[in-house]
């Protein structure tokens, strides 16, 4: 599998600056003193400043050369970098199915690199899914800036029909602010457009539809992530700027920015400029069939809409590392990206930002956020005191810990090559035996998840609720996990007083040992089992050690709490504090559900 695209010697294609138009610069400066000089100066001095100023040029371009040589030394220092990122990306395209994948890494306002994988050109168009929502705060922020919003004023003053009902006592109101770092209460979905809804109704009628939905939780006491709060937001710009959201970004963001190959919404792409892109579908029997996934707008455009490349999304770090300028002006003064890289309402270091998740690589700040939209997974990351960033993109649903992986390692690669930095040291594995591997083999559970674990061939394997996942022994009771969403993700086992594993902890998880099978599901709850929504991202609902679980957006199964005999409550993930509701038919058998908000029909 050969790399598309650029390489380190192709100039100005990598999108290197040139530095030409600076010495022209400096040259016509030096003629204007010498002809000034001519007004009043004698033979002789002109004689001599013309010398001066041949030299001054001389001078000038000498510097100006020996700053593009070391510009380009700069860039050579990535080349073994970039030899180790190639070979990792067709690693983990050849281990996880993914067929296109493409990067770009940059240094300060320099694109250094980019090239594409496999079905990936360096030009093709991925769908980066929820880096739209960096856009949409800052159009939000530019409009702050011009004192036509402001972020803590009650969203009822930009439109009282954006709002939903708030059944809390006393609450606070939502606010923008809370809309852009996920603490508004809102729920996840909306009940038009939401992620399941292929219909294409648009942004208005998407947020016409969110006065019908209640607030989960009340404003500011929760962070939890949602795609309607920002498409509320991203309404907003619409309704103050006077233009439509896809208008607005195209004159204010996507144009200054020289993102040519950028679009929001189907229409707007070039013949071919999509690449194909695929999707694991649930198949109502606890497994997948892999499709060619749909493309179609969201109805939450400005939350994940945006179609675009590894080099557009380049100029968008570059510029984060200008402090905001562009080549087509100046997108956001440097204070509205501090205060977008700030944690906000909450006292925590880390956390989101306005639009940015604020976080941490090794010791340094690290600004960034994630994609998943049909068939299409994304990452960008940045680091802001080192000025380098690096896009990911790939055509395969649901691989977002593969696509983070590389993120980080370009991240980690070019740290060593700009600073010096050595990454941490990689633990060895462990040869466990075979008896010892199968002693930890069997079913768990925890308060979100079912997992399966079993040895083959002298390796740990587990399925958690539907992921394949590939277990690395570290230590005795501790491994590393790998999986389409689980990247070297610690897992530890806990064994009892005679030494037999009893359960084992993955991140806030904390999984059981359980008998297989379980009790035998309720008669009432029989009638749920089955397949909801549309064929390509169904609601599967199943049985499983005693607990109904629920498929969604073809990632996981969900362990279901029932309220009552119809409602029940979602735990910690996808759709915390909202609930699955069966809307029953005749006999008992429903022919719909309410999935927090979103209406789906029986299959």
């Amino acid at each position: 599998m050969q790399a598309q695209g650029l390489s380190l010697a192709s100039g100005t294609e990598s999108g290197r600056l040139p530095h030409v138009p600076v010495i022209g610069c400096q040259t016509r400066a030096l003629s204007g003193i010498l002809w000034l000089l001519d007004w009043t100066a004698s033979r002789a001095l002109k004689r001599t400043m013309k010398l001066l100023f041949r030299c001054l040029t001389a001078a000038v371009w000498l510097l100006a050369a020996l700053a593009a040589f070391s510009s380009e030394a700069d860039a050579a220092d990535y080349a073994v970098a970039v030899g180790r990122l190639e070979q990792a990306v067709r690693e983990e395209m050849t281990a996880w199915g993914i067929t296109g994948i493409s990067v770009a890494l940059v240094d300060e306002q320099e694109t250094v690199y980019a090239a594409g994988f496999g079905e990936a050109k360096r030009e093709s168009a991925f769908r980066c899914g929820s880096i739209s929502k960096l856009f949409n705060a800052v159009a939000v922020m530019q409009l702050v800036e011009a004192g036509k919003l402001d972020l803590d004023m009650p969203l009822e003053r930009v439109d009282a029909g954006l709002v939903p009902i708030n059944p809390f006592t006393n609450p606070a109101p939502v606010t923008l602010r809370q809309l852009l770092c996920h603490r508004s209460g809102m729920f996840r979905e909306s009940p038009v457009g939401g992620y399941f809804d292929d219909t294409q109704p648009g942004l208005t009628r998407m947020t016409a539809s969110v006065p019908q939905g209640v607030l989960v939780n009340p404003p500011n006491t929760k962070t939890r992530y949602s795609n309607v709060g920002p498409s509320i937001a991203g309404r907003a710009v619409e309704l103050v700027s006077g233009m439509t959201f896809r208008e607005y970004q195209r004159q204010h963001i996507l144009g200054p920015l020289a993102m040519t190959n950028s679009a929001w919404t189907v229409k707007d792409l070039r013949p071919g400029q999509l690449v194909q892109a695929y999707m694991r579908v649930a198949d109502g029997h606890g497994g997948f069939v892999r499709r060619c996934a749909p493309v179609f707008d969201l109805g939450t455009i400005p939350a994940g809409n945006l179609f675009t490349t590894a080099g557009d999304l380049a100029r968008f770090i570059a510029m984060l590392a200008a402090e905001g300028r562009a080549p087509g002006g100046c997108i956001l003064k440097p204070e509205s990206l501090t205060q977008m890289f700030t944690p906000q309402l909450t006292s925590e270091p880390t956390g989101f930002g306005l639009g940015f998740l604020v976080g941490k690589f090794r010791e340094h700040p690290c600004i960034s956020h994630n994609g998943a939209v049909y068939g299409h997974s994304s990452s960008l990351v940045f680091l802001p005191d080192v000025k380098i960033g690096a896009v990911v993109l790939g055509n395969e649903d649901v691989v977002n810990a593969r696509i983070q992986k590389l993120a980080n390692l370009a991240l980690s690669l070019m740290l060593e090559a700009k600073r010096g930095e050595e990454p941490p040291p990689v633990p060895p594995a462990l040869d466990l035996s075979a008896e010892t591997l199968a002693a930890f083999a069997g079913d768990y559970q925890s308060q979100s998840f079912w997992a399966k674990l079993e040895v083959k061939e002298r390796r740990l394997i587990a399925n958690i609720s539907g992921q394949a996942t590939r277990l690395t022994a570290i230590e005795p009771l501790r491994f590393l996990a790998d999986s389409r969403v689980s990247d070297a993700a610690p897992l530890t086992f806990v064994r009892n007083d005679k030494g037999e594993a009893t359960g084992f902890t993955m991140g806030v998880q904390k999984f059981a040992r359980v008998a297989p099978g379980g009790p035998e599901i309720p008669s009432d709850w029989r009638p749920y089992l089955g397949s909801y929504g549309p064929g390509f991202i169904p609601l599967v609902v199943s049985w499983r050690n005693g607990h109904l679980y629920a498929m969604t957006e073809n990632m996981a199964d969900y362990r279901l709490t029932p309220v009552n005999r119809y409602v029940f409550a979602f735990p910690p993930g996808l759709y915390a504090d909202e609930h699955l509701v069966f809307l029953s038919g005749r006999q008992g058998k429903p022919r719909r559900v309410d999935l927090a908000n979103m209406i789906l029909k029986r299959r």
